[in-house]
């Protein structure tokens, strides 16, 4: 996931903004809004693609990618194409991260979708469902076949049997230290919960907390919470069992025992790092997204020295089981089927070695295509810890399907309850059960 903006870098949701955000997404279409997305997708051409009386194809793109890196190589490859193709013309959008889905779902019902929109992958399957996205299997023949991507992104792509999506890159979570703090302390970087927890209180200090992490009231939270929750072999869709309670309770302890600031429930993940880069957090809980920043900009500014290792665990020898993040490009359905081609040939252009090693290396992303993951891992060994955690990383809509977003939304209203103190994690996570059995057994 990639995915609240930050000034200097406009986060990922903070992207991001993946992700890096106020609030996330707007999940509950009514039936009547879903209803004028089919219709939409029944077949208006989006007012701003055009074909015009020179030749010439403009084609519209959405995103939210904010960081600058991000932004910047992003622009690049969309010069890059429009030199060696004359006849197209790029306009590229980027939006907040919160405000995509509610923005698409307007211009699905005002037919003005762009021609080609980047999704956070657990909200492919939702959008497939209304009908508004082109399937991509027919132009995937004779391209990519299934067995060239991981085994977990692959999963992302598809909705009921059919491929809808083609990742950007994927992400993941791991921890990231400061080894200046580390060692001032005589530490080694945690393995697992109880040695995060008693790190994070030795490392706090004045203005430094011992631990950072993202839970606002949206995605990022409960994407941030599934590495313990999922590690602690947590189910979402039984959110109130002893598992789950323990494995929130690690991040409730952390606050109040001031060894992580009250700050996380309005932090998206970019603010994160910028707590971790500027010297307030010892620790942090972020993806690879962030290295270009933490290596060009706080290195440099502010003389962070840091590494990564994976997940921390419940108990030594357990594994890390993170959450899948990263985007991918859908087209959306266009009655015009030159802007439809022409759609599909700039994201497979994207896709191709050359300019898929610059999108993901330019982004701090892992190609899910295998071929170039390995060109981008031998350039890039800081990022071998995320690829090595894709060995059990599960793509959050792998349960849930189209659910997966509401049932998220009552975790992350959990999240928040239970960190505030408002409640217990039992109570908090109780409550949230009650919510998603009703999802589940709509």
């Amino acid at each position: 996931m990639q995915q609240q903006p930050r000034l200097f870098m406009d986060k990922q949701g903070n992207l991001h903004s993946f992700k890096h955000i106020p609030q996330l997404f707007s999940f509950g279409c009514t039936l009547l809004l879903i209803l004028s997305i089919v219709a939409a997708c029944g077949g208006s051409t989006p007012g701003s693609s055009t074909g015009n009386s020179n030749g010439k194809i403009t084609l519209t793109e959405m995103d939210y990618w904010s960081v600058p890196a991000q932004g910047a190589t992003l622009n690049k490859l969309f010069g890059q194409y429009q030199k060696l193709h004359p006849n197209i013309v790029i306009q590229r959008n980027a939006v907040p991260f919160a405000n995509l889905l509610p923005k698409a779902d307007q211009e699905a019902a005002s037919h003005t979708l762009p021609d080609i929109m980047a999704l956070d992958n657990p909200d492919v399957a939702q959008f497939a469902a209304t009908g508004a996205l082109t399937p991509l299997d027919s132009y995937m023949q004779g391209n990519f076949n299934a067995s060239d991507f991981y085994a977990g992104p692959l999963t992302t792509m598809k909705y009921q049997s059919k491929t809808y999506s083609i990742p950007v890159g994927n992400n993941d979570l791991a921890l990231y230290y400061n080894k200046k703090a580390f060692t001032a302390a005589k530490l080694q970087p945690p393995t697992t919960w109880s040695q995060l927890e008693a790190d994070a209180k030795a490392l706090t200090h004045g203005n430094t907390y011992g631990f950072a992490f993202s839970a606002p009231a949206n995605e990022q939270a409960t994407f941030q919470f599934e590495p313990f929750l999922w590690s602690n072999n947590g189910d979402l869709s039984k959110i109130d069992s002893s598992t789950s309670v323990a494995a929130l309770q690690v991040l409730v302890n952390m606050i109040q025992q001031g060894s992580a600031s009250k700050g996380a429930l309005n932090w998206g993940q970019v603010d994160v790092a910028t707590q971790f880069g500027e010297g307030n957090a010892a620790i942090m809980e972020n993806g690879p997204w962030e290295l270009p920043a933490l290596e060009q900009q706080y290195k440099m500014k502010f003389g962070v020295d840091f590494g990564v290792v994976p997940m921390p665990v419940p108990q030594t020898g357990a594994a890390p089981v993170v959450p899948l993040g990263g985007e991918a490009w859908t087209i959306p359905v266009n009655r015009n089927p030159a802007v439809t081609k022409a759609s599909w040939d700039l994201v497979n252009w994207l896709e191709q070695p050359d300019q898929l090693r610059q999108l993901d290396e330019g982004f701090g992303y892992i190609p899910a295509l295998k071929s170039t993951a390995q060109l981008v891992l031998k350039d890039n060994p800081e990022l071998q810890v995320f690829a090595d955690e894709f060995n059990t990383a599960r793509a959050r809509t792998a349960q849930l399907g189209t659910k997966y977003p509401k049932v998220s939304q009552a975790i992350w209203t959990a999240e928040q309850a239970a960190l505030t103190g408002g409640s217990s994690s039992q109570a908090a996570l109780t409550q949230a059960q009650q919510q998603i059995a009703t999802i589940l057994n709509s």
